[in-house]
C-alpha cells in the first residue's frame, strides 16, 4: 500500500532544520549559584566576576556576595547582589619589600586573623540568617579563606573554588593534587627554584600552611561550630572543584593537574573583547604603555621616582606613552610632555589589542600579564610586591621582556631597558610566539568553566572527582611509614650481619 508523501509548511521546515543543528539543543537547567567574593582585591574580583557573566549568560541565577561594590556592567542578568560594607585588612608597606622574614610572617598571620572580623558584623549575619537554604552551589574567590567553607556547610551545598593564578601550594592541598616540587616552580617562590633547593623551599612553605591553616580553623571554629557543622578538616576536603586562572601550555610550568583542577586562564579577556571598543588613538604613531596596577597609587610615590620615569619618557618623544597615573600635576606633565598621555584610567585591554603597541611597562600582575601575552606586546617588569616578582622571573626566563626594580631606580636605567627591548626583536618574536600557543585551545575558557560547573551540579557535587590522597594523613601520603620500615631493616641487618660478622 503506498503512501502518500507528507507536504510541510515553510515555517515548519524552519523549526526542524534548527533544531538538527549543533548547539541548538534544548536549553540546559537554570541553578541558583552563591558567589562569595570578600577580602579580595578589584583585580582578582574581575577574575570571578568573568566566570559569573559566563554562568550568566547561560541562563543561571547568581546571588553575589562582595565586600567591594560593583559596576552596573558587572550586573547583567539574572543577579542578586549584597554588599558587606568591610574594609579589608591593610597590606603593610605595599610598595615596599620587607626583608625581614619574621615580620612578613607577622603581618602575614595577622591579616588572616582579622579576616574573621568579616563574620562578626551584622550585615554578615543577615545574610546567612534571611538567605533561602536552597543553593545549588557555593563558589568561592578563594585567596587563603578557607574559613568561609563554613558558609557551604551552613547552605548544604557542593564547593567550587575560583583562583586567580597559577595554583599555589594552599590549593594543591586543598584539593589533593600532587606537588611535584623539584620541577615546578611555585607561583610565590621569588627565585623559582628548582631541584633540591626547591624541595627545602617546599618543606618551608609547607609549614607556613601548617601554621596559616590552624589560624584559619580557629576562625572557622568560632563561627561555624560542631556538631552543628562538619568540622574544618572536613569541609576543606569537600571542595569540588578548582578554576584557575592559569594557562599551563604558554604560561607554564608543566605540572601534573588531577581532573578537577581546570585550566581557565584568559576569561577576563574573553568578557573584555565582548565589549564595544572605543576609539581613543587619534595618531598613528606607536605606543607605549606604562601602568603600575590598581593597587599601587602615585599619590604616596616620592617625587624621586615621578622624576624618574618623566626624564626616562622624554627620550621616546617618537611614541605615545600612555600612562596610568593618579598624583597631581597631571596638566603640567602634559603640558611639558606632549607626547605623553596621562590619565587615572586608560583601556589596558584595547590599547594592547590596537596593533600599534610596541612595548608594555608594568608591575607584572596576572591580568596584565594575560593581556601582554594574548595580544603578543614585550614587557618590561617593575614588581612590588605579592607574586608579581616570580611572574615577571618566569617572563624574563621566556624571553618575553626583562625585569627591573624600582627601588633606587634611575633614568637611565629605565631608558637603557626600555631602547634594548624596543630595539631587539627577540623579545616580540618569543612573545608573539607565545601567543600563538595561548590562542590556540581546544574551547573558550568561559565555555570550560561553565562545562564543569554545570557538570558537578548535574552529579551532585561529583565526589567521583575526589582524590583519595585527600583522605590520607601526611605520612600515609608520602609513604614515610613504608621508607622507615624498609630502611629500618636495612639498618637493622647490617647491625646484624656485622656482628655476627664479629662473633665468627
Amino acid at each position: 500500500m503506498s503512501r502518500s508523501p507528507v507536504s510541510l509548511s515553510p515555517l515548519w521546515l524552519v523549526y526542524i532544520t534548527f533544531s538538527l543543528l549543533p548547539g541548538n539543543s534544548t536549553p540546559a537547567e537554570s541553578h541558583h549559584i552563591l558567589g562569595l567574593f570578600v577580602n579580595v582585591h578589584r583585580s582578582q574580583l574581575m577574575v570571578h566576576l568573568a566566570v559569573c557573566q559566563a554562568l550568566l549568560q547561560k541562563g543561571h541565577h547568581l546571588t553575589l556576595v562582595t565586600t567591594l561594590p560593583l559596576e552596573e556592567q558587572e550586573l547583567r542578568g539574572n543577579v542578586t547582589h549584597i554588599l558587606i560594607p568591610w574594609k579589608q585588612p591593610a597590606e603593610e608597606d605595599e610598595q615596599g619589600s620587607s626583608s625581614d622574614l619574621i615580620l612578613s610572617l607577622q603581618r602575614m598571620f595577622g591579616r588572616l586573623k582579622r579576616s574573621g572580623d568579616l563574620l562578626e558584623l551584622p550585615e554578615w549575619k543577615q545574610f546567612l540568617e534571611s538567605e533561602p537554604h536552597s543553593y545549588d552551589l557555593l563558589l568561592l574567590g578563594y585567596h587563603f579563606n578557607d574559613h568561609l567553607l563554613g558558609v557551604a556547610a551552613h547552605f548544604n551545598c557542593p564547593v567550587a573554588i575560583i583562583t586567580t593564578q597559577q595554583p599555589t601550594g594552599f590549593v594543591n592541598s586543598l584539593m589533593g593534587n600532587p606537588e611535584e616540587r623539584c620541577y615546578v616552580p611555585q607561583p610565590y617562590d621569588s627565585h623559582q627554584r628548582r631541584g633540591v633547593s626547591a624541595w627545602l623551599f617546599g618543606i618551608w612553605e609547607k609549614l607556613v600552611e601548617m601554621l596559616a591553616r590552624k589560624v584559619l580553623a580557629g576562625i572557622y571554629s568560632l563561627h561555624f561550630p560542631e556538631p552543628r557543622y562538619p568540622s574544618f578538616e572536613t569541609m576543606r576536603r569537600s571542595v569540588v572543584l578548582a578554576l584557575n586562572n592559569h594557562h599551563m601550555i604558554s604560561e607554564g610550568p608543566i605540572a601534573p593537574l588531577m581532573p578537577n583542577m581546570v585550566d581557565i586562564g584568559g576569561i577576563v579577556l574573553e568578557q573584555k573583547l565582548n565589549e564595544t571598543r572605543r576609539e581613543i588613538l587619534p595618531s598613528n604613531r606607536s605606543l607605549i604603555i606604562f601602568s603600575l596596577g590598581t593597587r599601587f597609587t602615585w599619590r604616596k610615590s616620592s617625587q624621586k621616582l615621578l622624576q624618574t620615569f618623566t626624564t626616562a619618557f622624554s627620550q621616546y618623544s617618537d611614541y605615545e606613552i600612555y600612562w596610568t597615573y593618579d598624583g597631581p600635576n597631571m596638566s603640567s606633565i602634559r603640558t611639558g610632555f606632549p607626547h605623553l598621555k596621562i590619565a587615572k584610567w586608560w583601556p589596558q585591554c584595547h590599547l594592547l589589542g590596537s596593533g600599534k603597541a610596541r612595548l608594555f611597562i608594568t608591575h607584572g600582575g596576572k591580568g596584565s600579564l594575560s593581556e601582554a601575552l594574548y595580544y603578543g606586546v614585550p614587557l618590561l617588569g617593575l614588581p612590588l610586591l605579592g607574586d608579581q616578582r616570580a611572574n615577571l622571573q618566569k617572563m624574563q626566563s621566556k624571553n618575553w621582556g626583562f625585569t627591573l626594580t624600582t627601588h633606587n631606580l634611575t633614568h637611565f636605567e629605565l631608558s637603557k631597558a626600555m631602547y634594548l627591548i624596543l630595539t631587539h626583536p627577540i623579545y616580540a618574536e618569543s612573545i608573539l610566539k607565545a601567543s600563538q600557543v595561548y590562542r590556540d585551545r581546544p574551547m573558550k575558557s568561559s565555555d570550560l568553566a561553565t562545562y564543569w560547573i554545570e557538570y558537578i551540579i548535574r552529579h551532585k557535587g561529583s565526589k567521583i572527582l575526589y582524590n583519595p590522597a585527600r583522605h590520607l594523613s601526611i605520612i600515609e601520603y608520602y609513604s614515610i611509614d613504608v621508607y622507615l620500615t624498609i630502611y629500618g631493616g636495612l639498618v637493622l641487618t647490617i647491625i646484624m650481619i656485622r656482628k655476627l660478622n664479629r662473633l665468627l
